[in-house]
């Protein structure tokens, strides 16, 4: 068979994959905006793979976190189309949008299902299986993102991910290699399927690096790469939100959450509880006098390095968090 631009790319099953449901006119942009988001949530995926693969390499050297970076930039690049794909959402007027709602609703089909979307939080390190959410009119639910999956293949892709480490956990295991004199435990040998607590060890390595940047130039730049990476994903966070907002207002979600207040309590958690800690304590710490930044008072223990216990919402495989995603 020849190798045309069509089949290489797979335009046929590609443009055939989408299937309305109602004669609206509108219905094609709702589920194009949402199949592109699949694509790149694909290739951030993939991306954030090969950065960590990089840096967990037994003997990772200063090549190998010029690729982690180049692989993190590019996923840097795909969070601003995600989040500049709202805009075209927010086309959809609620007049357009009632004319289809009840259709895509109708079993309970929600973006809150989304299996990549629930991987790429992990790769980032967002790592928990149960959410805890508001109910309409009141009360509170936990569920297991597990039983979101459609298939035992799909849990199992989330079990994997949810083991694996994240990013954050590849950047400290190479800067345990690469700044030894803190004393950081590499994390190759531990437990990823939680959340990252705070740890002194590494907060004193961020300081470090940040007040002599010229010392550790690729882990000042990762550190910085990080930060973008939060950063954008909190907008995309409040991207939704106010798209949603813009189009059905307070009203339901399709998958039976509360909707916005759902969606404003994900966006404020990254605020609350940030993926990289240590990266935002060091700003504050920076602009403080001399041993004016409390460790103590920061989260920090700051003989052992790790925190206490987060919040019972917000908790790992055994655990929940409140309303994310």
């Amino acid at each position: 068979m020849k190798n045309t631009y069509a089949s290489y790319l797979g335009l046929q099953r590609l443009l055939s994959a989408q299937i309305l449901q109602t004669s609206s006119d509108d219905e094609l942009l709702f589920i194009i905006i949402h199949q592109q988001h699949e694509l790149w949530f694909k290739l951030a995926i993939h991306e954030l793979d090969c950065a960590i693969k990089s840096l967990m390499k037994e003997e990772a050297q200063d090549a190998d976190c010029i690729i982690a970076f180049k692989r993190l930039s590019r996923v840097s690049a795909i969070q601003h189309i995600l989040i500049s794909s709202w805009d075209v959402m927010a086309t959809l007027t609620p007049d357009e949008f009632f004319l289809f709602r009840e259709t895509v609703g109708r079993d309970g089909a929600s973006g809150f299902q989304s299996v990549q979307y629930r991987m790429l939080e992990y790769k980032l390190g967002l790592k928990y299986r149960f959410l805890d959410f508001e109910l309409p009119g009141g009360g509170r639910q936990t569920i297991d993102v597990f039983e979101n999956a459609q298939s035992e293949e799909e849990k199992e892709r989330l079990r994997i991910a949810l083991a694996a480490p994240a990013i954050y956990d590849a950047v400290i295991s190479y800067m345990a290699r690469v700044l030894p004199a803190f004393g950081i435990e590499d994390p190759r040998s531990g437990d990823y399927s939680h959340l990252h607590r705070k740890i002194a060890a590494v907060f004193r390595a961020w300081s470090y690096v940040y007040r002599n940047r010229a010392s550790a130039p690729e882990l000042y730049q990762l550190g910085e790469k990080l930060i973008d990476l939060e950063d954008a994903f909190r907008k995309w966070r409040f991207a939704h939100l106010a798209t949603v907002s813009r189009v059905i207002g307070a009203n339901t979600g399709t998958g039976g959450s509360s909707g916005l207040r759902y969606l404003r309590a994900a966006a404020n958690q990254l605020f609350e509880h940030p993926m990289y800690p240590e990266l935002w304590d060091v700003r504050s710490e920076m602009f403080s006098r001399p041993q004016e930044f409390d460790l103590a008072a920061a989260g920090y223990d700051s003989e052992q390095g790790p925190s206490p216990q987060p919040s019972p919402r917000m908790r790992g495989e055994g655990g929940s968090r409140e309303a994310g995603g």
